[in-house]
């Protein structure tokens, strides 16, 4: 596989791949159609072929650009199922040499073992360890690139053409969303169903909402979805099967996915998803691939919104009140003296600091 980095978008040429095709036709004979139940066995291995090339080129993105600054494990090398249950995420994620993941490995099979169904759910232990050891849950989100994305981008296939290829990126991030499934209900028949009708769902559902309604219930549905949401990032790539190129469009943080400002969508791909919805932002409010390594950066390290009008700053680079900051435009300070310094940022934020 040839991996090229070109304004912050990640390019691969994967004509040499590990996937196995025996391990495709394990997991589509093994696990359960969640969107379309009359989808062809064929199509469904075309799609789940596609996720193990996509989950491979960010596997090999990280790998050789990172070098020994990041180390990962992939789901599949962790399970111990044989193929026959959902994947609740790809990889996990952390700064080399300063976690011990096999308590979490450990963890992770125990989680495998104990669900009953074909969706394993990992538990709040498991989750909780992945934070205790600053280990980050990632999901690969992956999708072929459309015929209209071509069109718009009047891009006639030649990917030796970089200008051409570029405005494809383009196309694709102006087009196309980040996004992860709401935990209540992944598909909907009405076209028009709206996020306030999913808060009334919800709140049918769950006795603690019955006293909210309007944004107040908007607010504590989303707060659930972050509670449910077992991955800590979400990453975007985008395959063309026949010419066999990929790019990694993006990621986001699950807390900057689902805050207020989140759409509920209908996710339209005709044969595949006619029904499902799902919680997006738009790819042009992505972080770049090689942005991955903030995520990790020393416990001594505070934030801070170069936007507000406030004088915090924070602990945590996902705390609720920096949610509308791009990582890359946030301010990072090497210590909580060196914000203080800066004469601007004088207060801990409450919420994060406790």
């Amino acid at each position: 596989m040839e991996i090229q980095l070109i304004d912050h978008i990640v390019y691969a040429d994967y004509d040499e791949l590990r996937v196995n095709n025996a391990v495709v036709n394990q997991i589509v004979c093994n696990t359960e159609e969640t969107w379309q139940p009359d989808r062809p066995v064929e199509v469904r291995g075309k799609n789940t072929r596609q996720g193990k090339i996509a989950e491979e080129i960010v596997e090999t993105f990280i790998k050789t650009h990172f070098n020994a600054g990041l180390s990962m494990k992939t789901y599949d090398d962790i399970r111990n199922d044989n193929y026959e249950k959902h994947a609740p995420f790809d990889f996990l994620i952390w700064k080399s040499g300063e976690a011990d993941i096999e308590p979490i490995e450990a963890a992770i099979r125990k989680d495998i073992l104990s669900t009953e169904k074909k969706n394993v759910k990992l538990s709040k232990y498991t989750r909780e360890l992945c934070k205790e050891l600053h280990v980050k849950i990632a999901e690969v989100k992956s999708t072929k690139i459309r015929a209209g994305l071509k069109r718009d981008a009047c891009f006639g296939g030649n990917y030796e053409d970089m200008e051409s290829v570029k405005k494809l990126a383009d196309t694709i991030k102006k087009k196309d969303d980040v996004f992860c499934y709401p935990h209540y209900k992944r598909s909907e028949i009405d076209p028009d169903y709206s996020m306030s009708e999913y808060c009334q769902y919800v709140k049918s559902i769950e006795p603690s909402l019955a006293i909210y309604d309007g944004e107040e219930l908007k607010k504590k549905v989303i707060d659930i979805e972050l509670e449910k949401q077992c991955s800590d990032i979400f990453i975007r790539v985008y395959i063309d099967p026949a010419a066999k190129k990929g790019f990694v469009i993006g990621w986001m943080q699950r807390e900057r996915l689902l805050d207020y400002a989140v759409r509920l969508k209908r996710m339209h791909q005709e044969g595949k998803s006619e029904r499902a919805l799902y919680f997006a932002k738009n790819l042009r409010e992505t972080e770049i691939l090689e942005k991955l390594p903030t995520l990790f950066k020393a416990e001594t390290s505070v934030y801070a919104s170069p936007f507000t009008s406030t004088d915090f700053y924070h602990k945590r680079a996902d705390c609720c009140y920096l949610s509308r900051v791009r990582l890359g435009d946030m301010i990072v300070f090497e210590s909580e003296e060196e914000a203080v310094k800066h004469s601007r940022y004088k207060h801990r934020c409450r919420k994060c600091f406790g």
